[in-house]
């Protein structure tokens, strides 16, 4: 009796372990399941996410589309003015032909003449009254008479705000191109309403990625051209989240979807927004993707219901769980019972656990495999792919199963080849790790730059059975790598340059005043004329010389500039005045265009000065035997421009995009530095500087800054 009551206390101990057991296994089964419902919902609601940024990507591909079959057969009308030699009914029939190839995507379509009055415009019955009517104030009349470039304007009112005798006024943007005549001569201007309503009609309302999921469409500057929302047209989306943040709404992720909207083409956030038309603060899933025309860029969005995206995955979810459960606890039932029948529990115990352990350690590996953030490839013996992780997947965006079991390189296109077939042979071969730095590949013709590994996986026999291709993508850091050491060297360079003007400047200013004094002397003694020339060479090299020095200097030690309030117009005549005579001197005429109540702007003064001196010396170096220089001053949008155009000699298209490097030089005696302060300076500012210029034809520096907040509410 006493050994079969300590035979049940053992049993009973033991169910109550396994009990016990299952207990706690159940409860991480459920912790589990809980944990892997969040991934996948987490992925399940970044895949739909792709979904909306493809049709987000597919929308702005359409309307970009849309605007380059306006502008292609807009720009083919301003060759008519140059075949015809201006021939007024020529110009009326290629715009009326226009118009028939665009009809239902423009409103009308009209030519100004040189002067900015409207001379011609199709269909007549729209805004009539509209011919004769001077629309020179227009910016896009403007751009296209001053820069001889194609312009998008902002929304305004068609028609003229203050030509209230038009009837039927309407607002849309307008597109317009220049009328350039055959030696260059500005002739006029065509262009065409666009009908922003057939544009949103066709590409924007009908796209629903969800049951209440919507698209919308702004502009660069946020102001909202579609949205289901009527009342939002034409307002900007960011005056409409501010008013809601004041109202007390539940508002999150905005700021880093607009920060992403203004570094980025495309892109996808999850944010807390009122949703429309319940206008109820709802967690929701936004991609976003850019359409580029000219001088504009739109953003085309998709947003849905995170709720929506989620909801069929949580009942599914649900019934998994209770079978889940319903089955774990079949199975404890089961064993309890088998336990009790089998006394060989021990052995098959064991042999479960192995299992189990195997099993979990294949998990494992799969898991590693498939985590690890750069690209693996098992390979056999045979060169077949055995394995490959879902990243090198996605790099040739290709399926698992598209490159399983197939030959790593002869079943494969030269650019989508998996393995590095040299590498692997030596793995084979040596059985040592073999690795391969810096490589280029090209993939679906984009190069990357990778550092290869072929690792050897020995079997129970010691050979070879598999190498694992192990693939770092270094590209960034390449690129990041060149950029440093290139910002280096110019660091290196500003430090010689220094060190050079220090040791050379003082022997330079000792020659200038012994040879000063020994021509006083010459002048006591008598007539030295040849002698005084040739003191006076002297003199004047050694002031070449040391100019070259300060120009040295003035790269070297550049100081960071000091922002302050200045009036562009004010100082640029002061500039031109102090540089008049030597201008007059050289047969150059000059002058200065700049709009009533331009904007102050925030920049150094001093390096506004030094800017504009280096800009026009250029332009003065480029018209040897006289010319023209125009400077232009204006505002567009958030941004000051300064415009610089010469008639000189141009520059040639190969080496335009080197003439802001520092020490590139085409003049004889030239040091290669006055373009490159003047780019310093455009960065140092936030801004950027630039040239258009052919052979012959002259030259124009565009330099631009942003205007600072407050300047532009002044």
């Amino acid at each position: 009796m006493m050994k079969r009551h300590t035979v049940n206390i053992r049993e009973t101990s033991w169910e109550i372990l396994i009990w016990m057991g299952s207990i706690i296994v159940l409860g991480f089964v459920v912790i589990f399941a809980l944990y892997s419902y969040k991934s996948v919902e987490r992925e399940m609601a970044r895949q739909f996410n792709k979904e909306q940024g493809l049709l987000a990507q597919q929308t702005a591909m359409g309307i970009e589309q849309y605007m380059k079959d306006i502008t292609n057969i807009l720009s083919l009308t301003t060759y008519i003015d140059q075949i015809s030699n201006g021939d007024p009914m020529a110009i009326q029939t290629g715009l009326e032909n226009a118009y028939r190839s665009l009809k239902n995507k423009v409103s009308f379509v009209f030519w100004e003449d040189a002067s900015g009055f409207m001379k011609f415009h199709y269909p007549h019955h729209v805004l009539s009254g509209i011919d004769g009517k001077d629309f020179s104030f227009r910016t896009y009349f403007r751009v296209a008479k001053e820069l001889g470039v194609p312009f998008v304007s902002d929304i305004i009112m068609i028609g003229g705000e203050e030509y209230q005798d038009i009837p039927d006024r309407f607002e849309t943007f307008i597109i317009s191109f220049p009328l350039m005549g055959k030696n260059g001569e500005f002739h006029g201007v065509v262009g065409c309403a666009i009908d922003l309503a057939n544009i949103t009609a066709h590409y924007v309302a009908p796209i629903q990625p969800s049951e209440s999921g919507y698209a919308w469409l702004v502009d660069e500057t946020g102001m909202i051209l579609y949205h289901p929302n009527p009342k939002w047209l034409g307002m900007n989306l960011y005056d409409i989240i501010l008013k809601m943040e004041l109202e007390g709404h539940n508002i999150s992720g905005i700021q880093d979807i607009r920060h992403g909207m203004e570094l980025k083409n495309d892109g996808m956030y999850e944010f807390t927004f009122p949703h429309y038309p319940s206008n109820t603060p709802t967690k929701k899933l936004l991609a976003f993707s850019s359409v580029h025309f000219l001088n504009r860029r739109w953003i085309t969005a998709a947003s849905s219901p995170y709720s929506e995206v989620i909801f069929l995955m949580s009942d599914t979810f649900k019934n998994t769980l209770i079978l889940g459960s319903a089955s774990i606890s079949f199975v404890i039932i089961a064993t309890i019972v088998l336990l009790r029948i089998n006394k060989a529990r021990a052995t098959a115990s064991e042999r479960n656990k192995w299992a189990e352990r195997v099993l979990i350690a294949h998990k494992r590996l799969e898991t590693i495999f498939n985590g690890v953030p750069h690209y693996l490839a098992m390979i056999d013996s045979a060169f077949t792919i055995t394995d490959i992780n879902e990243r090198l997947c996605d790099l040739y965006g290709k399926k698992r199963s598209d490159i399983i079991d197939k030959h790593c390189s002869l079943d494969f296109p030269e650019e989508e080849r998996i393995c590095h077939l040299d590498i692997v042979e030596k793995c084979f071969k040596s059985g040592m790790i073999i690795s391969e730095r810096d490589k280029r590949v090209e993939i679906q013709g984009k190069p990357y730059f990778f550092d290869i590994s072929a690792i050897p996986l020995f079997g129970s026999m010691g050979e070879v059975e598999h190498v694992v291709q192990y693939a770092v993508d270094i590209t960034d850091k390449k690129a990041l790598t060149e950029k440093l050491i290139q910002a280096e060297k110019l660091a290196a360079v500003g430090q010689m340059s220094a060190h050079v003007a220090h040791e050379i400047r003082n022997p330079l200013t000792s020659v200038l005043l012994h040879s000063e004094l020994l021509e006083d002397e010459l002048a006591e003694d008598g007539d030295k004329e040849e002698a005084a020339e040739l003191l006076h060479i002297i003199q004047k090299e050694i002031d070449r010389l040391s100019q070259i020095t300060d120009e040295y200097l003035s790269y070297a030690r550049l100081p960071h500039p000091k922002k302050q309030p200045v009036d562009p117009e004010k100082e640029t005549s002061v500039v031109l005045s102090m540089l008049l005579p030597e201008l007059n001197r050289r047969n150059i005429e000059s002058s200065i265009t700049c709009p009533k109540k331009l904007p102050k702007i925030m920049i150094d003064r001093g390096q506004f000065k030094q800017l504009l001196i280096n800009l026009i010396k250029n332009a003065e170096d480029a018209m040897p035997s006289g010319g023209t220089l125009e400077i232009s001053l204006m505002g567009i949008k958030e941004n000051f421009l300064l415009l610089v155009k010469d008639t000189g000699y141009g520059i040639p298209q190969e080496i335009s995009r080197r003439i802001f490097d520092p020490y590139f030089t085409t003049k004889d005696n030239g040091t290669g530095l006055g373009l490159a302060l003047v780019q310093y300076i455009a960065n140092a500012h936030d801004g950027w500087v630039d040239v258009e210029s052919q052979k012959g034809t002259g030259s124009t520096f565009i330099f631009s800054i942003p205007f600072h907040e407050t300047q532009l509410t002044d």
